[in-house]
């Protein structure tokens, strides 16, 4: 499965981290289903069925893209969250990390 925006993939024994990126022709939301289709290898149309997962059950995509666009200059931003088995950050810096856990949902100060 290709994307626009690159994918970074590291296994690390029981998780899975994907590093992407997101920019202005790609907002951040669009991004992270992306990214998880990508770890699940489906299209991200079919993540709402494939792999019960919508983002916006879990953030509102519009808000987050709000939040973290244009901020250059204001200081860093981070904004974290978890959906199902993955851990989410994203930053103002066009960086998202979502790292997938093997055994469930993320343990509690996950990295």
């Amino acid at each position: 499965m290709t994307s626009e925006n690159q994918n970074t993939v590291e296994e690390y024994g029981d998780h899975t981290r994907i590093e992407h990126t997101y920019d202005e022709s790609t907002p951040a939301s669009t991004a992270i289903v992306r990214a998880v289709a990508a770890a699940e290898n489906v299209d991200p149309v079919d993540c709402p069925t494939d792999l019960e997962f919508t983002l916006y059950d879990h953030v509102d995509p519009e808000a987050l893209d709000t939040l973290v666009a244009g901020r250059h200059g204001r200081g860093p931003l981070t904004v974290e969250f978890d959906v199902n088995r993955y851990h989410v950050e994203v930053d103002d810096t066009g960086r998202i990390s979502i790292v997938k856990y093997g055994d469930g949902e993320p343990p509690s100060g996950s990295d």
